[in-house]
């Protein structure tokens, strides 16, 4: 601009552009990248191969496995190009290399973090730290001072968040990986999945199993000198974490936010919440406002530690855990959960980045991903993720103990807020099943035999679950205690009722003749009741 002579618009205009562009770089947001274990591990057993290493490569919860790969890690790099891999393997190599030419080329602030879903071992976690280094993203040539590209680990089953504490206390004593997080901050960030824990262990022990884990790991990171900082795997549904902001962020265990908080937003959530400047401006400042109050000491007294009510916490997960795992266990249910709901017809669906299957054809409930898993129960009146086993695991504690019980969990509702967070969207979910529109879809199951043994499971425990959670709350209608969501619920559930009944017809026309006309008509019933329940998965 100066060569032109345009010495007055190059201090105004591009003067302060460049130095933005200095202060802030190019990139508004940072990049994450996640990836699954099993392909991390493909990855490496390629390389194990291609190095020429003896014999097959070992099983990844092996010793051998984790010793090679800590060895890898510790070795300096000689140089030599990597062998060309396997396309699967290749792919995974060449996408940490491109990160490399990003954060060198165009902005080292490009991307976020790597984020390793179903982390099962701190092995797991050093294996993405070695193929970090084999594709260059270390700082140093030789490869053995520290990574660039922060490694969040994400634990989502119940073994795994149990597991959480053990595993980050070993991945922390590896030297390589306390340099790479002094190089951010001194903080390391943990991923924990409320959709999958819900999934493996139903709606309270999961609640009870996250809340433990972040407590854990809050109390290594201290004795360890790092700051854990969690990163909440949530959904828009009850069973994937949805529940109010404040609410929500209250009941999390004291000195585990500390002014950090991260979440996801998903699907009809993001609209809800961020639709206009207005619901976007009032949802963060309820995010930073609760965050705040926590940081600042409310966190101490959100949840007391008391050992009674952790007993009691604990004697409920147990029980809640045994129902529904004897539910998910049951050798018909997913036969049943395929032909009772519209699970199949989903995947015709234009939505979501992910199918609803991990592996090709669902073999067990355990190859279904945790959203569809949500969204099918939801749609055929069930909702048996957002509620199942809390029944049994209050009428145990309550056969066990009397009337003690009784007073200590009435108690617990006044002062334990993740008790009481718990209790409340459970009841509001329990508000949503309507057992003889649910009944209908089981009338589309082929073994009737089936259809009767396993409903009546669910209409067991949904009756305990009601008259339990009534006992407590010491009210006698479901979610009379919530009336701006009772209203709501009430305005569409004559709609919803009538489209769900006509769902029915329409999945047992479609499913005899596939030609038939019916589909774009069964797919509309699908999005209007997600809809009016305002959740998809």
């Amino acid at each position: 601009m100066r060569a032109c002579g345009c010495d007055d618009l190059a201090t105004r205009l591009v003067r302060k552009l460049r130095r933005t562009v200095e202060i802030f770089r190019f990139s508004t947001v940072r990049l994450d990248l996640r990836q699954n274990t099993t392909r991390v591990n493909q990855t490496l057993r390629g390389i194990w191969l291609a190095t020429g290493q003896p014999g097959d490569p070992p099983d990844p919860a092996s010793e051998m496995w984790a010793s090679w790969l800590r060895g890898l890690l510790e070795q300096k790099q000689t140089g030599q190009p990597l062998p060309l891999l396997e396309p699967e393997a290749q792919e995974m190599i060449d996408l940490f290399r491109l990160i490399g030419d990003i954060q060198r080329e165009l902005d080292r602030e490009a991307f976020g973090s790597f984020i390793l879903s179903m982390t099962h071992s701190a092995a797991d976690v050093i294996g993405v730290y070695v193929v970090a280094k084999l594709a260059g993203l270390f700082l140093d040539s030789a490869g053995i001072e520290l990574c660039t590209l922060p490694v969040v680990p994400l634990f989502e089953t119940i073994t795994d968040l149990r597991a959480a504490p053990a595993i980050m206390r070993e991945v922390l004593a590896v030297p390589v990986i306390r340099r790479s997080i002094r190089r951010q901050g001194n903080v390391q960030e943990v991923m924990i999945g409320y959709s999958d824990s819900n999934k493996d262990g139903g709606y309270f022990s999961a609640n009870w199993e996250l809340f433990k884990a972040q407590t854990k790991l809050t109390g290594l990171g201290e004795s360890a000198g790092v700051c854990i900082a969690f990163f909440h795997g949530r959904g828009g549904s009850v069973s994937r974490g949805g529940a109010p902001t404040q609410r929500a962020i209250a009941a999390q265990p004291r000195g585990s936010i500390r002014g950090r908080f991260r979440t996801t937003e998903q699907g009809e959530v993001v609209s809800f919440k961020y639709a206009n400047r207005g619901t976007a401006g009032v949802q963060l400042e309820l995010l930073a406002s609760s965050v705040l109050q926590h940081a600042l000491g409310a966190g101490e007294q959100s949840v007391p530690n008391d050992p009674e009510h952790d007993d009691a916490m604990e004697a409920i997960s147990g029980a809640s855990n045994a129902a529904y795992r004897n539910l998910l266990g049951h050798r018909s249910l997913l036969a049943y959960f395929q032909q009772a709901s519209p699970l199949q017809e989903i995947g015709m669906l234009n939505i979501g980045s992910r199918p609803a299957r991990r592996f090709g054809v669902a073999a067990s409930l355990d190859d279904l991903r945790a959203i569809p898993f949500v969204f099918a129960w939801a749609q055929n009146r069930h909702a048996v993720t957002n509620w199942y086993g809390i029944g049994s695991g209050i009428a145990s504690i309550l056969h066990v103990r009397g009337q003690a019980a009784a007073s200590l969990l009435r108690q617990m509702f006044a002062t334990h807020r993740m008790f009481r967070l718990i209790i409340d969207e459970a009841e509001k979910a329990l508000a949503m099943v309507d057992l003889s529109i649910a009944r209908e879809y089981a009338g589309l199951v082929e073994d009737e035999a089936v259809a009767r043994e396993i409903f009546a499971m669910i209409e067991h425990e949904y009756h305990l679950t009601c008259e339990t959670i009534l006992a407590i709350t010491q009210t006698t209608r479901l979610a009379s205690r919530f009336t701006q969501y009772s209203g709501r619920l009430a305005s569409r559930l004559p709609v919803i009722d009538a489209v769900n009944r006509e769902q029915v017809e329409l999945l047992r026309r479609y499913r005899s003749n596939p030609t038939d006309p019916t589909r774009v008509a069964l797919l509309r019933s699908i999005n209007c009741i997600a809809a009016g329940f305002g959740t998809t998965g």
